[in-house]
C-alpha cells in the first residue's frame, strides 16, 4: 500500500470511528449513571490459543474516559505435546502486556471493544535435545465484547493476535 492509499484509509478510520465515538456518547447520556462504567478492574480468562492445550490470562485496567481504558495482562499458553519421528516437541509460551483500548457501548450493560498495544513474550519449541526460544516485543491488536451481568462483574469474550500467538478467550472482570 501507498503512502497516499494509507493516508486516505487513515482519515476514513478516524472518521468513522470519531462519528461512532459521538454516537456512543449520545447513547450513554440516556443511559442510568455507571451503566457503561467498566471502572478500576481484575480480571482472568481462559481460552483456546493458536498453539498449546490451553491460553489462560489474568489482567487488570482502569477505565480513565467514556470510551478509553488501559489494561496490562500476563498470558500463558500451557504447554502442547506432539509425538513425531523426531521425538516428543513441547511448545509453551508466557508474555505481558500493555494496551490502550477503545470502548463502544452500544446498549444497556453490553459494549464492544478494540485493543492496541504490545506484548513481550517468549515462545519456546522443543523437540528431543533441539531448544529454540523467542523472545521479542510485538505488537498486540484485539476485538471482544463485555456483557455487565451486575454492577461489580463482567463476562467478557475477546480475540487478540501478536506475533508470537493469538488467544480467543472468555472470562471475568471484577470492578473495584
Amino acid at each position: 500500500m501507498n503512502t497516499r492509499n494509507l493516508t486516505k484509509t487513515l482519515v476514513a478510520l478516524s472518521f468513522l470511528v470519531a462519528t461512532a465515538l459521538a454516537n456512543a456518547q449520545a447513547q450513554r447520556s440516556t443511559a442510568p449513571a455507571g451503566a457503561y462504567d467498566w471502572g478500576n478492574y481484575v480480571g482472568a480468562s481462559i481460552g483456546d490459543p493458536d498453539f498449546g492445550d490451553l491460553g489462560a490470562k489474568v489482567y487488570g485496567g482502569q477505565q480513565f474516559h467514556p470510551n478509553i481504558a488501559w489494561e496490562a495482562s500476563y498470558i500463558k499458553f500451557f504447554k502442547d505435546e506432539i509425538r513425531g519421528p523426531l521425538g516428543t516437541s513441547r511448545t509453551d509460551f508466557w508474555g505481558v502486556s500493555g494496551a490502550a483500548i477503545g470502548i463502544l457501548p452500544l446498549q444497556q450493560g453490553f459494549s464492544v471493544f478494540g485493543k492496541l498495544g504490545l506484548v513481550y513474550g517468549r515462545a519456546r519449541v522443543r523437540v528431543g535435545n533441539f531448544d529454540v526460544t523467542d523472545r521479542d516485543t510485538n505488537f498486540l491488536i484485539g476485538v471482544g465484547g463485555r456483557y455487565q451481568l451486575t454492577p461489580r462483574v463482567a463476562i467478557r469474550v475477546e480475540f487478540e493476535d501478536f506475533d508470537q500467538g493469538d488467544l480467543f478467550s472468555a472470562g471475568v472482570t471484577y470492578r473495584f
